[in-house]
């Protein structure tokens, strides 16, 4: 079940990637994200001011919907080589996943969460949702990173995973009080998203994919990552010292 539905997500990517890139849209997401980032170091311009004067159609690339927090993300980027953008949290969850080495049960699902076409999307177009995921999965892993889910307030119930560590408790505090330096934007935040036309179903379909690092947690067996890098250094050595026949 596993192999049928990572072949249909096989699949999705390809479409998908044709689609995007159709479009000319492949990293877009990204290049907005940056562009906001260097706005803000430019002009300390974060919403628009069509997004505080009245109401308004949210614009896709435009208009901005994300808590002044999100500056902590999408300022450094601007300075940082673009592959580290998706580099970064794919690799943080694929580790994290790696360390848990789920129960087979655990597979088919994870399976399923990967392969939903919105997310693969997502991926392509750069958009920070993949972000979101891998701070669920450092939140279960270690704690700290958990609380930047609240880069996606709609999403806030996932800030949890990590809860129970100090470091979740410290990075909360920290996180508190660059709020506070941050506090005009703050007072601007529920003004643009009153004015905006954005729903309370804003975000269900990009909920799926948030119980990736979820259900392989859930699946944990012990010795995790540990017991796989005997089998990965054999496979290794194979190849080095595997000849084609003559």
């Amino acid at each position: 079940m596993t192999g049928v539905i990572l072949v249909i997500a096989a699949w999705e990517a390809i479409f998908l990637w044709r689609y995007v890139g159709d479009q000319h849209a492949l990293g877009t997401d990204f290049v907005f994200y940056r562009g906001i980032g260097q706005r803000w170091l430019d002009t300390g311009t974060f919403y628009l001011p069509r997004q505080l004067a009245g109401p308004y159609v949210v614009a896709a690339d435009m208009d901005v919907l994300y808590p002044p927090i999100a500056l902590l993300l999408f300022v450094p980027f601007v300075f940082l080589p673009w592959p580290a953008w998706w580099l970064i949290p794919v690799g943080g969850v694929a580790w994290a996943v790696l360390w848990w080495r789920p129960a087979p049960w655990t597979w088919p699902i994870l399976a399923f969460l990967v392969a939903w076409p919105p997310q693969l999307a997502n991926i392509f177009y750069g958009n920070s949702d993949t972000w979101i995921i891998a701070a669920i999965a450092g939140g279960l892993a270690i704690g700290w990173p958990g609380v930047f889910v609240l880069l996606k307030p709609s999403l806030a119930p996932f800030a949890l995973a990590g809860i129970r560590r100090r470091s979740w408790w410290v990075a909360a505090l920290l996180l508190g009080l660059i709020s506070l330096a941050m506090l005009p934007l703050w007072l601007d935040f529920p003004v643009a998203i009153r004015n905006s036309d954005v729903g309370a179903a804003y975000s269900l379909q990009d909920l799926p994919p948030m119980f990736i690092p979820v259900v392989a947690w859930l699946g944990r067996r012990p010795g995790g990552i540990e017991r796989l890098l005997p089998a990965l250094r054999h496979a290794m050595g194979g190849l080095r010292t595997w000849r084609p026949a003559p």
